[in-house]
This record gives C-alpha cells, structure tokens and sequence, in this order.
C-alpha cells in the first residue's frame, strides 16, 4: 500500500456496514487465510449485491477476484507509522 503504508505501520480499523463503504475507502478484508489492506477503487452492484474492486496503492492493476461484504473486517480509520514494528518484536521473541 506504498506510499501510504509503509512496512511497520499499523492500521486502526473499524467496523462498518458495508453501505457505508465508499470508493477510495481503504477496507481490511480476508482472502482465504490472509488479511489484505486494500483501497476500493470501484464498487459493482451489478449482479445485485454490492461488490468491492480493489487495488493496492502501489499495484498495477486492481485485484483479480471482487471483495464481498461478509469478507470484510473493517475500514482504515488511521495508521501509526512504525507502530507495527513492536508487535512484530514482541510475537518473535
């Protein structure tokens, strides 16, 4: 998510209703096993239900498979640069 995340920050979420997501957001979702921080760069309500394109800032071209609302944790509400940095520490000790 470069440049505005950087290695090390950490991301505060909330969660939100899907509705209230909106293009340029930046949502934390699951994907399989992972988390992914990702801005929306579009939202397509055109199968009926509403799906979330995303991107990452310092991607190319927006990810391959659309967000859906269940897969959702929660919207970036803020970052503490470097914050991240002693979370890691702390799970390797």
């Amino acid at each position: 998510m470069r440049p505005t995340l950087e290695l090390g920050d950490m991301v505060i979420a909330s969660k939100v209703s899907p509705d209230s997501i909106r293009e340029g957001d930046i949502i934390e979702f699951r994907t399989g096993e992972m988390t992914v921080i990702h801005r929306v760069v579009e939202i397509d309500e055109s199968s009926g239900s509403r799906q979330f394109i995303t991107q990452g800032d310092a991607n190319d071209e927006p990810d391959a498979e659309p967000v859906v609302p269940e897969q959702v944790q929660g919207k970036m509400m803020f970052a503490v640069p470097k914050l991240g940095w002693v979370t890691l520490m702390l799970r390797s000790a």
